[in-house]
């Protein structure tokens, strides 16, 4: 899949590993590293123009600091010319922190790192091209997956999921922590449903 990867330049560092990440499941890559001024936003640059003969999906890596250089800008014009969810040109978000997606966002299907920033594996990227190429197979997620499901969280060891496998709760419910077991002296990490209690756990 002809892929690029657009970002803050303050996310240069999980940019480089989920390159790396996609890279290994095949995506043609092209990084696009933005340092946001006052005219440059989604709106005014190629980012909101792709063409269907260069590029198949851009992955928009979405954080703190790309909700303070274009959320604005977003909530304003709404999604960026050109890409779509559905459509030729695919725009696939992925949330590195909490900073909530603009709600011209916010309905497409995308890729939450709930396991943190690094955790970045090799599914995540498999579920990126998969979103931005639905010809391509979609990795194996737990939870049943809907289409009023958009959120695909990343817990690392601990795999993808799609919705909370106790009560069918979105992923977004579902959060992550770390722990020490003191009778096994075993440090685990930990993710649990905030809905119903639903927890898996695995060494670290």
């Amino acid at each position: 899949m002809r892929t690029r990867l657009s970002y803050q330049q303050q996310d240069e560092r999980p940019a480089s590993t989920l390159a790396a990440a996609l890279k290994r499941v095949g995506a043609d890559l092209v990084l696009d590293t933005w340092t946001t001024g006052p005219d440059d936003s989604p709106a005014s640059r190629g980012m909101a123009h792709p063409s269907a003969d260069t590029e198949d999906a851009v992955v928009l890596l979405w954080s703190a600091a790309a909700g303070t250089a274009w959320g604005k800008a977003l909530a304003e014009s709404g999604l960026p010319r050109g890409l779509t969810g559905t459509g030729e040109a695919r725009l696939v978000p992925v949330r590195l922190d909490d900073t909530p997606l603009p709600p011209s966002l916010g309905s497409l299907r995308h890729v939450r790192l709930a396991g943190g920033t690094y955790r970045m594996t090799d599914a995540t990227a498999a579920m990126i091209v998969h979103i931005g190429s639905t010809a391509v197979p979609a990795p194996a997620v737990r939870g049943n997956a809907s289409e009023d499901l958009v959120a695909i969280s990343d817990f690392g060891d601990l795999g993808l999921f799609a919705a909370c496998p106790g009560c069918g709760v979105s992923s977004d419910r579902l959060g992550s922590y770390t722990t020490v077991e003191h009778i096994s002296d075993r440090a685990l990490y930990l993710v649990i449903c905030g809905a119903c209690g639903w927890q898996d756990a695995c060494d670290i």
